[in-house]
């Protein structure tokens, strides 16, 4: 039996704690209650309209951009297998089948585990980069953590590329809240393994829900992994490497100067940035602090390009007027994501849906097209996929590939 489920049901966890709730909240008024439930069932009642607002589909797998609610989807993922609550998923997997009065039962063990949350201590990066080559291949991959669906397909396709790779990286999540377990089973055992290639993985706000412990603790010592944030540098090219996730949707430490000594430094190499969130949305929200901590190097236009995860779409932007970079949201390896309805029927094929900016956001395409990998509702979610940088000299291609390889986007920007 699988050490976890793969599914937990929004509608499912929904339904648990509308029932659960008033008899927790009964207990927890009794004098022998610990100290600290109050908190935790108050968060819990606050999750309520968080998870009520998440679409899904039944049998596939959904998440919270909420820290209570997917450390619950965790421990429920870990707690149905053992109890032998647990069945086919629709879509693929195992679906965790609990109820009511196994979230009472479990809420005890859930609370212990729940308050030893704590986050990891903030590991500072070194202060100059490292060593690039002029020739080189990146492999990215964003919220790719879930095991399931295209993200295998886009490890073995990294695996078996012929031409293979220099580096491999990860812009961050891991589901549901990157525990130790989730971790190994959805990451660690599933990473794509390429003779002589660099592996490294930056945070995300999924593993901060943990306080990043399986992170900073697992993933960087196993990666040889001094810290979540770090810059590569060949003699052409600087590629700034960010943690927007330990203090959420901005820059932890000193990570803003420290990026702006090296970029100053950097004579007349152009500069890549990688991170979990965005700097700018068409779909999702902005970053205003990223934008500010950032701000002196994109106005001075010294930032030539920016790929970033978190938003679950491959979105393709043009040149933004002010700041002169080109963005790229690659957040598609792995978690499931509605299509918008406002884009009609699945394409047989995938194919490029024009998105209008606004506010200062230039305009861009996103991906489109059916899931094979999402057993019976292939066409409800949008194609998984992942990018190839191509690095020789002052040149670089950036490659839009479906999980499976093929390619969808060609673009030389530099």
């Amino acid at each position: 039996m699988s050490k976890q489920a793969d599914v937990v049901s929004a509608a499912r966890m929904l339904d648990g704690l509308e029932k659960a709730l008033p008899h927790l909240e009964s207990m927890a008024s009794l004098e022998s209650t610990e100290e600290g439930t109050g908190d935790l069932l108050s968060r819990l009642r606050r999750s309520l309209p968080v998870i009520q607002k998440e679409p899904e589909a039944k049998g596939v797998m959904v998440t919270f951009r909420d820290p209570t609610s997917a450390q619950l989807q965790s421990f429920l993922a870990e707690q149905a297998p053992a109890a032998n609550k647990v069945d086919e998923a629709e879509g693929g997997g195992l679906e965790a089948k609990f109820d009511s009065h196994d979230i009472l039962g479990w809420f005890g063990s859930f609370f212990t585990w729940w308050r030893k949350i704590k986050p990891h201590a903030w590991l500072p990066g070194d202060a100059e980069p490292a060593k690039f080559p002029d020739v080189a291949r990146v492999a990215l991959m964003a919220d790719w953590g879930t095991g399931m669906y295209g993200a295998p397909v886009c490890a073995r396709s990294i695996e078996k590329d012929k031409a293979g790779y220099n580096l491999i990286m990860h812009l961050g999540d891991v589901y549901y809240s990157g525990t130790g377990k989730e971790m190994a089973d959805r990451f660690l055992n599933q990473w794509p393994k390429v003779a002589g290639a660099m592996n490294r993985g930056l945070n995300g706000n999924h593993e901060m829900y943990t306080g990043g412990q399986s992170y900073f603790a697992d993933v960087l010592p196993k990666f040889g992994q001094k810290a979540s944030y770090f810059a590569l540098q060949s003699n052409h090219w600087v590629l700034g490497c960010l943690d927007t996730a330990y203090a959420d949707h901005d820059l932890a430490g000193d990570q803003a100067a420290w990026l702006t000594k090296i970029i100053n430094e950097a004579g007349g190499r152009k500069v890549v940035l990688f991170s979990h969130h965005q700097p700018y949305s068409i779909l999702d929200s902005q970053g205003p602090k990223l934008v500010e901590k950032l701000g002196p190097l994109l106005n001075a236009g010294k930032i030539h390009a920016w790929y970033w995860g978190h938003e679950h779409h491959c979105v393709v932007y043009k040149k933004h007027a002010q700041w002169g970079l080109m963005g790229r949201c690659i957040g598609h390896s792995g978690f499931p994501e509605f299509r918008k309805p406002e884009w009609g029927g699945a394409p047989t094929k995938a194919s490029w849906v024009e998105l209008k900016g606004a506010n200062g956001v230039p305009d861009a395409v996103v991906l489109d097209g059916s899931n094979p990998y999402i057993k019976d509702h292939e066409t409800e979610y949008g194609p998984h996929g992942y990018v190839s940088l191509e690095f020789e000299n002052g040149k670089l291609t950036e490659i839009m590939q479906l999980a499976d390889g093929t390619e969808v986007m060609r673009n030389q920007i530099a």
